[in-house]
């Protein structure tokens, strides 16, 4: 736990900056990033926010976590709308060897509200996300292959969310390049 005071007003604060002190205040071994994405054009803005927290422990274990915030906003005259969604997610992983890690983790996307110009006010279920992962590194450690399983339940949360049955199951199996350059 750590705690700080400072006399700056919200409008002074610089997110590089605070990022930077933070990441000074933990070991070595962590990485911490935030990445902020947005894309604007007639009609249309969007943001995507992302905190991401990576802590190695020792040489084959380490964690990955990551909080996330989007916000959308649709302007077509009488038929605009807004959207907002936070998740969290979690991934322990474990190197098998230099080559081969796994990682089970759980990704947790909390309702999403969407506002449209006619007064309508839905919150879309929530979702829970099971996965496990198996990363292939390649001759580099800037290339790997990534084969995941999830599985999401989508659940709705009253009785405004009538779903049939009201949960859904989603499950996937991903395959991914990833080359960092």
């Amino acid at each position: 736990m750590f705690c700080f005071s400072s006399n700056v007003s919200a409008a002074e604060l610089n997110w590089a900056q605070t990022l930077e002190w933070v990441k000074q205040t933990l070991p070595q071994s962590t990485e911490l990033d935030f990445n902020k994405k947005s894309i604007k054009f007639d009609g249309c803005h969007q943001r995507d926010y992302q905190l991401t927290f990576h802590q190695k422990f020792g040489e084959d274990i380490s964690l990955d976590t990551q909080v996330g915030y989007l916000k959308g906003e649709l302007n077509w005259g009488a038929h605009n709308q807004k959207t907002t969604t936070r998740q969290w997610a979690i991934l322990p992983r474990y190197r098998l060897n230099h080559r081969i890690s796994l990682g089970l983790g759980y990704i947790r996307q909390m309702d999403t509200n969407l506002e449209t110009s006619q007064g309508t006010d839905i919150q879309l279920p929530a979702s829970n996300q099971w996965l496990f992962s198996s990363r292939f590194m390649l001759d580099s450690q800037q290339q790997y292959v990534e084969v995941a399983v999830s599985k999401a339940l989508w659940q709705a949360n009253d009785a405004t969310q009538s779903w049939f049955g009201e949960e859904r199951t989603d499950k996937h199996i991903n395959i991914v390049y990833v080359a960092n350059f």
